[in-house]
């Protein structure tokens, strides 16, 4: 292990107790409240620090994306109990909830760290922002990360299935109803109407798996 000065080792020890009780990365105040500084200046000087020493990863630019390396996990990980591994989604964007709007990327903004293994079959899964809270009614907020999984067949879908929809080149998250040869899009909220178009007009990108809420402070927009 590098040597740490007593300083480094504290907020080491800190947020190793932090990710064992939380399963994710603190934000920059919660660390300035738990090591009992006054501004962020030397939170950000230590993280700075101990990333060039190897024993932090600060993966993109967003809150809540600061983790130990692999390499410090393997040599400390048990002694801290952070044994648990880890696996990733890429952020591909954000989805309207509540109208449509313009598709998202097809490369991936960041990427999104989660505690456990990796669930079979989620190599093609993916992770997009909630813009709008037209899904409240499914407990789908504004600013929530949603994970999605690409759904190739959208006849095997079962009504009132959750679906990031794609309206030529518009997508939004709604539930799936699909009557002939149209389709409604429902949101989840009563203050919102309904989007019914034809059939043949929508693709479905996704259907949604689950959610990780207020993983950051902002948006990475």
């Amino acid at each position: 292990m590098v040597p740490l000065t007593p300083a480094q080792q504290r907020l080491v020890d800190w947020l190793a107790n932090y990710l064992r009780r939380f399963q994710c990365s603190p934000v920059v105040r919660e660390m300035i409240v738990g090591l009992d500084y006054t501004s962020p200046d030397p939170v950000q000087s230590l993280v700075a620090i101990l990333v060039r020493k190897g024993v932090l990863v600060q993966v993109g630019q967003i809150s809540r994306t600061i983790r130990f390396t692999e390499a410090w996990r393997h040599e400390n990980g048990e002694r801290y109990g952070l044994t648990v591994p880890n696996f990733r989604l890429p952020i591909l964007g954000t989805i309207s909830a509540h109208r449509l709007v313009e598709i998202f990327p097809d490369a991936p903004i960041e990427w999104l760290e989660l505690p456990g293994r990796k669930p079979k079959g989620s190599d093609a899964w993916y992770v997009l922002q909630v813009r709008g809270d037209s899904m409240i009614g499914a407990l789908i907020d504004h600013n929530d990360l949603i994970i999605i999984r690409p759904e190739p067949n959208a006849r095997t879908l079962k009504a009132g299935t959750i679906v990031a929809a794609r309206e030529r080149t518009r997508t939004t998250l709604k539930y799936f109803y699909r009557q002939g040869d149209q389709v409604t899009l429902q949101p989840a909220n009563a203050a919102y109407p309904p989007t019914i178009v034809p059939a043949d007009e929508v693709e479905i990108q996704g259907v949604y798996v689950g959610l990780v809420r207020k993983l950051w402070e902002d948006s990475y927009r």
